[in-house]
């Protein structure tokens, strides 16, 4: 069985070992397996910074949807494709760890909107020099050169498929 780019697919006859190398030969699925792993390590070293053990990976999902000069919750939600009451639960608990706080929309009485506590764009800058640490890593691994390579290399998929999300 072939999938529509003509690659051999998984099949009820196939065996386990070749699946796991059908799927370490992915170049997607290896992508997909750093994200996790690097995602794991961020998670951790931002609840070990900010002393936050309760800080969950669903938590720092938001934060790309959250302007530093305040969003709404449904706008929120909208951005990133989820219902309001996901996005209100998160916020309620990222109130709590003293991440955001809530002030009435001026625009709109009825409505609130979420932002930063002051550490807010602190606790971003942090969590990007942590990532910054995590490349240092790669770089001594790789060295400048490849490491500059596999940037650029990465930079254009990401590119390829912003490209086609956005026909």
């Amino acid at each position: 069985m072939v999938d529509h780019y003509g690659q051999p697919w998984f099949t009820k006859s196939m065996k386990k070992s070749d699946f796991e190398k059908q799927k370490n030969a992915s170049l997607s699925h290896q992508l997909i397996k750093a994200g996790r792993l690097i995602n794991k390590r961020g998670l951790a070293a931002a609840q070990k910074s900010f002393h936050l053990p309760e800080l969950k990976q669903s938590h720092l999902d938001l934060f790309p949807y959250i302007d530093f000069a305040g969003t709404g919750i449904s706008e929120i939600a909208k951005r990133k494709g989820v219902s309001k009451q996901s996005v209100s639960k998160l916020v309620k608990e990222m109130v709590h760890m003293k991440i955001l706080f809530l002030k009435v929309d001026p625009e709109d009485n009825r409505s609130k909107r979420v932002f930063f506590k002051t550490s807010g764009s602190f606790a971003i800058q942090k969590g990007l020099k942590d990532l910054m640490s995590f490349d240092c890593l790669l770089k001594a691994h790789f060295g400048e050169k490849s490491y500059t390579s596999v940037l650029k290399k990465v930079s254009d998929i990401v590119d390829i498929f912003q490209a086609e999300n956005q026909n």
